[in-house]
């Protein structure tokens, strides 16, 4: 029987590799190129508390696999496409944030099912993530389901997955820039009086949302953050770790189709920028 693949042994990665380990046996994680091959335990911690080995490999280095699951953040996409499409069997799932990622997979597209994950994660270790509480949204009659519904997480299926994507890329791009920015975690931003700037930004990209249904849904993802999350952004643990952020696929893709029309966003964006060259010595 052949293994699932984890592509990115990030966050992510890591906490959905140990998730999906037992129920269809060892699962094969894909780091960077030169991750050494061996056999590891990974532990995720919190909401989803558990450990399993799991084989640790190079990207460029992939076995053959039962299905491939793509954790990777949206800019690192298109330089993993030639390596996943020698093992891509028809069972290609994105976990990846942001929109517009169609033109980063390439001739791929065609293949991918995206799920949308509402936990939070945090890379506490090279083997180690912390998670908080969530759910995996898989589309009805599509593969994910089936094969997220003994790995722990609690799975809802949804007859349109896009529509849930927008809405998640639009509590994205409104939680991780501010979160980014000022180094606070999702359920304090209201607190450190900063709902002014979240409205003014919700206001602005609420004008590329491609439904009343999607922006009702990423308003109520947004305040559910808002309120419940305690965790840091993403974004804020990339641009921390001295990492690119993703944040031309969120806020950025706001700016590339309004233009001068999001002034708040634009701003946003700019500074991320600025603050990622700033992290990285790069303004000394």
């Amino acid at each position: 029987m052949l293994s699932p693949i984890v592509v990115g042994d990030g966050a992510v990665g890591t906490a959905v590799a140990v998730a999906l380990s037992g129920p269809r046996g060892k699962v094969v994680l894909a780091g960077p190129r030169g991750t050494p091959e061996k056999n590891r335990v990974f532990v995720t911690e919190g909401y989803l508390s558990k450990s399993a080995e799991v084989f640790h490999t190079s990207i460029d280095r992939i076995p053959p696999g039962e299905f491939v699951i793509v954790a990777l953040k949206a800019f690192s996409i298109r330089d993993a496409v030639p390596h996943i499409r020698k093992i891509c069997n028809g069972k290609l799932i994105c976990l990846s944030n942001g929109m517009g990622l169609g033109e980063e997979w390439g001739e791929l597209a065609e293949e991918v099912e995206y799920v949308v994950l509402s936990m939070g994660f945090r890379k506490t270790g090279p083997t180690t993530a912390l998670t908080t509480d969530g759910i995996v949204y898989c589309e009805t009659c599509g593969r994910a389901a089936g094969i997220f519904t003994a790995s722990g997480i609690p799975v809802e299926e949804v007859t349109d997955i896009n529509e849930l994507r927008w809405a998640k890329w639009y509590a994205n791009s409104i939680i991780n820039p501010i979160g980014a920015l000022t180094g606070i975690e999702n359920n304090r931003l209201i607190r450190a009086g900063l709902y002014p700037l979240i409205e003014k930004l919700s206001s602005e990209i609420s004008a590329i949302m491609p439904s009343r249904r999607a922006l009702a849904e990423g308003q109520r993802i947004l305040e559910w953050l808002l309120e419940h999350s305690s965790n840091k952004c993403s974004m804020l643990q990339d641009i921390e770790r001295g990492l690119p952020t993703e944040i031309d696929f969120l806020t950025g893709l706001c700016t590339k189709r309004l233009k001068d029309k999001c002034p708040t966003a634009s701003i946003l964006v700019s500074l991320v920028e600025a603050r990622k060259l700033l992290v990285n010595n790069v303004l000394s």
